[in-house]
């Protein structure tokens, strides 16, 4: 029989789940709160004679998580261990990820304890309370979407056939050069991405163009082979980083001032990239999470 199950890891990889299978008992669709839906804070404007309001803009505001549980052992020495063990993976020093799962589904959250994890003995059990808070409300799926503009696809198969009086019978890989990419985003809310830029030689002033909105994101320097170049849009963790034989390096300041930190719109999102120079030695991959508003 599937349950839902809610599974919680500190950022140093400790876990602990919380379902009615678990010794940290927890039945997540009486006892938790705030893993559906989210609140939304609408901002509007009015003057002298107006009826109503008018619009201004709205936002979503951080997630609250809820949980209540007990510790299902009557085993006074074990169920003090086990508290030991709650607390210390409940730490409020560290960040975590709570991942919700009910059969194949998934979705994981980012979030950290609010306040102090509460874990008592009543009269037979001791209980538990946390509440967490997701700063960034969206659900997300485990895995980042990938998305290749531009890459080397191999092409060495086995068996391996090398005709002897035509050396270009034998071919490794081949460049597959997608004039256009549709990173198509089938989450609930616009998304920030990563963007990749792979230097298989020199490229100058290499850019990704959004065709639909005309919104581009261009650095302007020259890459050097192997460099890899990460432009981040996603909200509080915006920037640019040269990755450049193992080291990185703050690359902001070569962001064209008239790029634009895209996000991934709800459905389609068409890109093509370029550069001014060494165009085909330029590798192009989008990285991005889909964002959901509860599970």
């Amino acid at each position: 029989m599937e349950i839902e199950k809610l599974i919680y890891t500190n950022e140093i990889g400790e876990s602990l789940e919380l379902s009615t299978d678990s010794i940290y008992h927890c039945n997540v669709s009486k006892d938790v709160s705030g893993v559906s839906g989210v609140q939304s804070i609408i901002y509007s404007t009015n003057s002298m004679g107006q009826h109503g309001d008018s619009y201004v803009g709205q936002r979503i505001e951080a997630r609250d998580v809820d949980v209540i549980g007990h510790i299902n052992t009557r085993d006074k020495a074990q169920a003090l261990e086990l508290r030991r063990r709650f607390l210390k993976i409940f730490n409020p020093e560290l960040g975590g990820t709570l991942m919700y799962e009910y059969g194949s589904f998934r979705r994981v959250i980012g979030c950290r304890l609010h306040g102090k994890p509460e874990a008592e003995r009543k009269e037979v059990l001791i209980e538990f309370h946390i509440q967490l808070e997701c700063l960034n409300p969206f659900w997300r799926e485990e895995q980042e979407e990938k998305e290749d503009i531009a890459s080397w696809v191999p092409a060495w198969e086995f068996p391996c056939e090398i005709e002897q009086d035509n050396p270009e019978s034998m071919i490794f890989g081949y460049r597959a050069e997608s004039v256009i990419v549709n990173c198509y985003n089938e989450g609930d809310v616009a998304t920030g991405m990563r963007v990749r830029f792979s230097a298989l030689g020199t490229v100058r002033n290499p850019i990704i163009l959004n065709v639909d909105t005309q919104e581009f994101i261009q650095l302007n320097v020259t890459m050097q082979t192997g460099d890899i170049i990460e432009v981040n849009t996603v909200y509080g963790s915006k920037g640019a980083k040269l990755i450049r034989d193992g080291a990185e390096i703050d690359y902001f300041r070569y962001v064209d001032v008239d790029s634009t930190f895209m996000q991934l719109a709800i459905k389609d999102n068409n890109f093509r990239y370029d550069a001014a120079e060494g165009v085909n030695s330029l590798d192009v991959a989008i990285f991005y999470n889909k964002e959901y508003l509860g599970v």
